[in-house]
Parts: C-alpha cells; sequence; structure tokens
C-alpha cells in the first residue's frame, strides 16, 4: 500500500532478540570443498604421520594423543581463517490496524419504517429478536455489533488490531481490540482509552451528537495510528455528511491516500415524507385579557397535496403538570409542498409562565416524528412594566429613550430630570413631582434607568433601597454612562453599594486613561461584539444568530467611552471596545454588559450614543432598547420576592447538549438558602429524573446544576422547598424544549449515492448493505509489518585465549613428545 509512505515511522509493538553463532569468511561453493578437502588431507597427513613414528619411547596410544593435540592445532588455526563471531538479531513486530467508526449523531435516533419489501427483509435478517419496524437506527447498529457474541468485531480481530471509534461532530475513541499478535486476552495498552479484550466488549451508543463530519473522523482516526499499517476502515453510517468536507473532497482524500474503505449503510434511502414545525413566533410579554397570536411555521417535504392538522396546546406555570389542548387547526398543503403560516388568536386571563405547544400530529409515512412538535413560552403580566428614569440632563440618549419607552405601550414610565427646574413640567406616562427616594416608592417599579446622573442627589439610603430592590425583589438596574457625571458617580463612596450592583468592576485609573484619549473623540470605533452575545435576548436583533450578525454589522460604531478594568466574574460581555489600544489584561474595554444580582438583573452600557443608531435603523434601536427593558423588568415579573425561582440559558436546546440549570432560593424567613445541594427532577413524557443543584459559596441562595437530555420533548423542571411552619411545600417550575439538531433531519434519508462513491474511489473498497456486513471480515486482510535488524558482529577468534590456546597446545605436544623420547 503507498498509504504508510507520508506517515511518521510506526510504533513497534513487540522486539525479539535472538544470537547466533556463525563465521564470518566461511567460503562457499567450490571454495568451500577445496579448503575442506585441505583440512582434511592435512589432518589425515598428521595421524599418519604419528601412526608411522618408527622411534622409540611411545605406544601408538601415545602417539594418536599427540596427533590429536596438533589435529587440534590445526582445526584452531583453520576456525581463526574463517573468522567465528556471535551475530545479535533484533526482530520487530508492527500490528496492522483495521479501524471502525460508528456513527453516533443523533440522526442514527430516527425510526425508519422501511416500505420497500426488500430493505425492510434486510434489517430485520439482523435485528435481535424482539426488535420490529419501525426501528431506531443505533439499535440496527448495537444488533449487528453483538450478535453471534460480537462476531463482526471478532472476525476483525483474527486479522488485526481494531480501533473502534464512535463519531458525530468528531471522532471518540472507545476501544481497542487485541490481535493476532497479541497474547490471547492480553490488553491492548493505550493513553487514552481503557483498552478491552473482544470478548468484554460492548459498544453503546447515545445517537445524540449534533452533525455527521465524516472527514474528520477519518482523518483524525488514522492520525491516532501514528503510521501503523492500516488494514481497512469500516464506516458505519446513514451518509448524512452535514458537517467538515463534502463527499467529493473525502472521496478524493481516500482515493489519494490509498485508505480501504468497507462502507456498510445504515437506515432507509427511500423518498423522505416529513412535516416539521419550524417555528413557533409569540410575544414575549403579554397583559391579562389581551389578545395575542402564536404564529406557526409549517415546512414539509415529500408530500404536494392533502391537508395537516395543526393543534396548540397550553400549559400553565406551576399550576399545571400537563398540557390542554386549546385550538385546532386544519390546513391544505399546496402542490409545492408549501404551508400557509398558521395563527391562533389566544386571550389568557391567569398571570405568569404559559407554555404553548403546537403540534402536528405523526402521519403515516413520516420519517422524523419528533419534529412535530415547538413550544414557545409567554409571560402574562397584570399591568404595564413601571420603569423609572433618572437623568443627569437632558442628553439626546435622554431625549430619544424617554419618547420610545413613553410611546411604548407594555411600558409606564416616570421620568425625572434632575437638571429641570423646580417647576418644570417632567415627561412620562406617570408624572412625578419628586425623586422616589423611600422603599416603598422605589419597590413600586421593575427597572430604574439612571443616565448619567448627578450623584450629589443621592445618598446611602437610596443606594440601599435599589440594592434591595434589585437583589431580592427582582428589579432591575441600567447605568448608561456619560461624560459629565459618570466619573464623579463611580468615586462616590455613599454609592458604593450601588455600584457593585453593576456587572462591571471600575478601574482606579479610569481617570487617566480618560485624560489620555481625550473626553471628546472624533474617530468612530467599531463595536467587537463576541460570538456568544449575539444569541443573548438583548442582542438578538433577528430571527436566528446569522441574521442578529448582519443587522449588527450595520450599525455606527462609538466614539467615547467610560474605561472599566473588566467584567464581574459572573456577568456576560455584549460589546467590547475594537480599538487595540483599549485594552488590559482582561482583553478589550468592556462597552456593555449584563449579570444577575440576586433575584433581579443589571446591565451597564459604558458609552453614549446609541442615539445615532437611529440614523440607519430606527427599528433596530427601538428592538434593542425594548428588548432590553424587557430583559431587566423579568426578574420581577418572573418572581419577584419568591423563595425559589428557576433559570436556565435559553428555553430551547439541542439534544446532546448540556442544559445548565440555575436557580435563587430563600429559606421561609426569606434568608438565603444554606442547605449545601437540593433535588431537581426533570421530566419528559414519562421519564422523571433527579439531579443536584450545588450552593455557590460566593453567592448565598444561588445553586447550579446541570443535566444532558436524552431524548427531545419539552422537559419541565421541578423544584420543591418545605412550606413554612409545616405549611404546603413551595415548588418552581421551568419549561425547556430539547429538539434534534436541524442539520440532522433535514434530509434524514441514508445517503446510498455519497456512501458508494466514497467506497468505490478507494483502493479494494466497497460499499454493503446492512445484510452483507458479514463480508466485511474475509475482505480485510492481516496487513502487519515484520523486520529484522542484525547488529555489528562480535569476533570470538581475535581474543587473547586464541593465541593461549594454540601456545598451549603445542607447547604441551612438545613437552610430551620430550618426555616420551621422541624428539
Amino acid at each position: 500500500m503507498g498509504f504508510d509512505a507520508t506517515q511518521p515511522i510506526a510504533q513497534v509493538q513487540r522486539t525479539i532478540t535472538e544470537q547466533r553463532f556463525e563465521f564470518a569468511s566461511l567460503p562457499s561453493g567450490w571454495l568451500a570443498v577445496g579448503g575442506l578437502v585441505l583440512l582434511l588431507a592435512l589432518v589425515w597427513s598428521i595421524f599418519s604421520m604419528y601412526r608411522s613414528e618408527g622411534r622409540r619411547g611411545a605406544s601408538l596410544g601415545m602417539r594418536m594423543f599427540l596427533a590429536s593435540l596438533r589435529g587440534v592445532v590445526v582445526l584452531a588455526l583453520a576456525a581463526v581463517l574463517i573468522e567465528p563471531v556471535l551475530a545479535t538479531y533484533i526482530h520487530r513486530w508492527i500490528d496492522s490496524y483495521c479501524i471502525v467508526l460508528i456513527d453516533d449523531s443523533s440522526s442514527m435516533d430516527l425510526r425508519d419504517r422501511y416500505p420497500n419489501t426488500e430493505d425492510a427483509a434486510r434489517v430485520k435478517s439482523v435485528l435481535a429478536g424482539g426488535e420490529t419496524l419501525p426501528v431506531r437506527r443505533a439499535d440496527v447498529l448495537t444488533s449487528v455489533l453483538k450478535r453471534d457474541d460480537n462476531a463482526l468485531l471478532n472476525g476483525l480481530a483474527e486479522n488485526n488490531r481494531v480501533k473502534v471509534f464512535t463519531f458525530s461532530d468528531t471522532p471518540k475513541l472507545i476501544a481497542t481490540l487485541a490481535g493476532p499478535g497479541d497474547e490471547p486476552g492480553s490488553v491492548v495498552e493505550e493513553d487514552d482509552n481503557a483498552p478491552v479484550a473482544v470478548d468484554r466488549f460492548e459498544p453503546t451508543l447515545t445517537a445524540q451528537g449534533p452533525g455527521t463530519n465524516v472527514a474528520r473522523a477519518l482523518r483524525r482516526s488514522i492520525e491516532s495510528l501514528n503510521g501503523a499499517p492500516l488494514a481497512g476502515v469500516v464506516l458505519l453510517t446513514d451518509g448524512g455528511l452535514n458537517q467538515g468536507d463534502p463527499v467529493e473532497v473525502v472521496a478524493r482524500y481516500v482515493e489519494e491516500q490509498g485508505v480501504p474503505m468497507h462502507v456498510v449503510g445504515v437506515g432507509d434511502d427511500s423518498p423522505v415524507q416529513n412535516i416539521r414545525v419550524a417555528e413557533v413566533i409569540a410575544p414575549e410579554n403579554v397583559f391579562t385579557q389581551d389578545p395575542f397570536t402564536v404564529t406557526a411555521n409549517i415546512r414539509t417535504q415529500g408530500l404536494d397535496t392533502g391537508t395537516i392538522t395543526v393543534r396548540l396546546f397550553e400549559r400553565g406555570g406551576e399550576e399545571s403538570d400537563s398540557s390542554i389542548p386549546i385550538k385546532t387547526r386544519v390546513v391544505p398543503v399546496k402542490r409545492d409542498g408549501a404551508v400557509d403560516p398558521v395563527v391562533f388568536e389566544i386571550t389568557r386571563e391567569k398571570l405568569g409562565q404559559a407554555v404553548y405547544r403546537v403540534e402536528v400530529p405523526e402521519q403515516a409515512a413520516e420519517s422524523v416524528p419528533d419534529d412535530n412538535v415547538k413550544q414557545v413560552l409567554v409571560n402574562v403580566i397584570d399591568d404595564k412594566m413601571r420603569v423609572l428614569l433618572v437623568a443627569g440632563y437632558p442628553n439626546w440618549d435622554y431625549r430619544f429613550l424617554s419618547r420610545l419607552l413613553i410611546r411604548d405601550e407594555t411600558f409606564d414610565v416616570s421620568c425625572w430630570l434632575q437638571s429641570a427646574d423646580t417647576n418644570a413640567v417632567r415627561d412620562g406616562n406617570t408624572i412625578i413631582d419628586h425623586l422616589p427616594s423611600t422603599p416603598e416608592e422605589l419597590y413600586e417599579y421593575d427597572a430604574i434607568i439612571l443616565i448619567d446622573p448627578d450623584p450629589s442627589e443621592f445618598g446611602p439610603g437610596w443606594a440601599r433601597a435599589v440594592d434591595t430592590l434589585v437583589s431580592d425583589y427582582g428589579g432591575g438596574l441600567m447605568y448608561l454612562a456619560s461624560r459629565a457625571w459618570t466619573p464623579q458617580f463611580m468615586r462616590d463612596p455613599a454609592l458604593r453599594r450601588l455600584v457593585d450592583l453593576l456587572p462591571v468592576t471600575p478601574d482606579a485609573e479610569a481617570d487617566l486613561i480618560l485624560n489620555r484619549i481625550g473626553y471628546y473623540q472624533t474617530r468612530k470605533w467599531e463595536l467587537d461584539i463576541p460570538d456568544d452575545a449575539f444569541a443573548h435576548s438583548i442582542m438578538r436583533l433577528g430571527m436566528d444568530v446569522t441574521e442578529a450578525k448582519q443587522r449588527w454589522s450595520d450599525i455606527e460604531g462609538m466614539y467615547w467611552h467610560y474605561p472599566v478594568m473588566r467584567e464581574k466574574p459572573v456577568a456576560t460581555v455584549l460589546i467590547r471596545h475594537s480599538n487595540p489600544q483599549m485594552r488590559n489584561s482582561y482583553g478589550g474595554h468592556v462597552l456593555a454588559a449584563t449579570q444577575f444580582v440576586g433575584s433581579g438583573r443589571s446591565a451597564f452600557v459604558s458609552f453614549d450614543g446609541t442615539w445615532r443608531w437611529r440614523r440607519y435603523a430606527t427599528d433596530l434601536y427601538n428592538q434593542f432598547w425594548v428588548q432590553t427593558m424587557r430583559y431587566l423588568v423579568e426578574g420581577k415579573l418572573l418572581g419577584g420576592k419568591k423563595r425559589a425561582t428557576i433559570y436556565t440559558e435559553g428555553e430551547s436546546f439541542q439534544l446532546g447538549s448540556t442544559v445548565n440549570v440555575t436557580a435563587r432560593l430563600f429559606d421561609a424567613r426569606f434568608e438565603p438558602l444554606q442547605a449545601d445541594r437540593v433535588d431537581v427532577t426533570q421530566t419528559v413524557g414519562n421519564r422523571t429524573k433527579t439531579f443536584k443543584l450545588k450552593r455557590q459559596l460566593d453567592r448565598p441562595g444561588w445553586y447550579e446544576g446541570r443535566f444532558t437530555p436524552v431524548q427531545t420533548g419539552s422537559y419541565r423542571i421541578l423544584l420543591t422547598l418545605p412550606g413554612s411552619g409545616g405549611g404546603e411545600p413551595i415548588t418552581a417550575t421551568h419549561d425547556v424544549q430539547v429538539v434534534r439538531p436541524n442539520i440532522e433531519i433535514v434530509n434524514p434519508r441514508m445517503d446510498r449515492d455519497a456512501l458508494e462513491e466514497i467506497a468505490l474511489r478507494s483502493p479494494e473498497g466497497r460499499f454493503y448493505d446492512i445484510d452483507e456486513i458479514d463480508q466485511v471480515v474475509s475482505a480485510i486482510p492481516d496487513r502487519h509489518e515484520s523486520t529484522t535488524i542484525k547488529s555489528r558482529p562480535i569476533p570470538l577468534w581475535d581474543r587473547w585465549w586464541t593465541l593461549v590456546l594454540v601456545v598451549g597446545l603445542l607447547s604441551t605436544e612438545w613437552a610430551i613428545r620430550k618426555w616420551v623420547r621422541l624428539l
């Protein structure tokens, strides 16, 4: 094979050392015959002369003994001439490997019906007893790998060592099985996995991977061999190459590298029929008894006629554990498979969270039934969101933001402009004649916005009341910096408690930085938005992250900013400064950030000038600020002074991803809970599991934990605390939707054409139907390599004892001859 030529030197699996006695100058052919004849003649002549010795003094036996001594000397000299040596041979065995790649992406969790009779018969022939159609692709693979006592892997291991990988977006080595060169029952040593013998290997598939990247799985698994001989690759997959290199690149790679590909197709390659609830749209917040709409966008595949029944289910907050159907629509499917948006008009009277689930009943021939459902969360409130807006002077940010919020029907705004005259008419929906300062006055508001306020009007009592509003009652706090008062505000010791609520740490050298860069900037700098920030509810200016990035790229940059040291450890950075000089050891200067503070939330914007965005996109400016305000007030709307509130990073998660759960918990006296751990349940369908939340030592009353969903569907997270005074237990719930990665279900059919192209373009490659998998074993030969290295021989004749032997024999012969008077 040409494959190994460019690989690094393979690791030697076993080494055997052998020593041999050899002659370095041993003649061959007629020279050897002549030398042997000459040697025999010489020895014969020695014995003949001693036998015919006529002098007295020695018996015949003594003469023969002396002849033997002379003969040994001749033989010793002859041995010296052919140079006896001790040669060392090192035999090295390099095992060959067979790689088995098992697709563990979420598409392997799909159930295939196999409408074609021949295809159904093939699959049934390999299924374990009790399995019926439709059947999960992962179950088909498990049956194939385990049947007949691991016959497939046993057969592969008879000729080569076997490395077994599962893969989705990246490969994972799960076992290395002993090959023919290993001792029976031996364990193969590997750095990154616990190797097992074949008869103890039990492959387990999760079928939760986010994508199928065959190219990466091939390259990384082959690289793991470190140049060892490759006997072949067995690829078990449905061919949904939706990540990494396309099939053409993969086929060219195996062809150029000479990789023998034995591809086994898993799944049904029949035309797909599928109905998918692509999107459910509803307002985030609605008022009681106000009508609102839930809109479902339906996508079909393989359908061009007929009707679809669409049902809407409603589940209340903590008062209900089950959904009830409230609306039903029957909609037609057009000739091109398109379905018009399905709109439901709803009115809800009960307060709190409501989950609306849109569901399409499973069709008889549908390929992917678990994408027929999607849900959306709606917050039902009984009044407008109360906002207190405090500004030091009427800058442009105050003017445009106050007008926006006053005109929005979901907000009730009170404005306090500190620079206005005592008798000036104040802005707002609810007019105030003084700055709310008592706890009772402040607790009426859901959020407070500070736009570069004059700190002289505040004091420790006001800061303490705002702290309680945010931390304990779930209120929101926003600080928008500008040139006039922000430096003094950040340094004021009386307002330290207020500054501590913000998601940033002030910089002690902020004034020096401002003096260096100047209080007025003429150069515009682009906004540096971290990739993970686009999914934040404040930054989500589109239907998805891609659209959000595009819309943010149209926004004008910023000029002046107030420098801070860094974001708090629990904060989320939304925007950073793009100027390379505006950086420190923590990264670019923070321009916008948010964080949870107790039950509430806080936000900080370190630059003025968001009003300039209106020049390019008024709707974008409006959406940013409305989403910011809704984010800030959400804590109070959803919980306020509740003993238990559950939070997650989103409302929808992909199958296989980790759901991080955070809870804010109080005891019966509304003090932060002190328990080290609390039990939480997550329920989907009829399956309920318990996991634990662990207390965060640096955040009193906050608990964190996580779980990994094992199936798609609507999950309800439930937490229960003991009631006060032996009363009813306190419960908190939170609903999330777990969906299959979209790229895994867009085209769920087995791609036979792609798999055949990969197999046929590789040397010795072939595509196998699932019932032909037993033929793979005989198609992959033993390709181990062995080499023998001979070390430098050790001469045995060129030694002191050789001379001693010859001289000693001759001296002995001379002495005896003299003794017996033969001289």
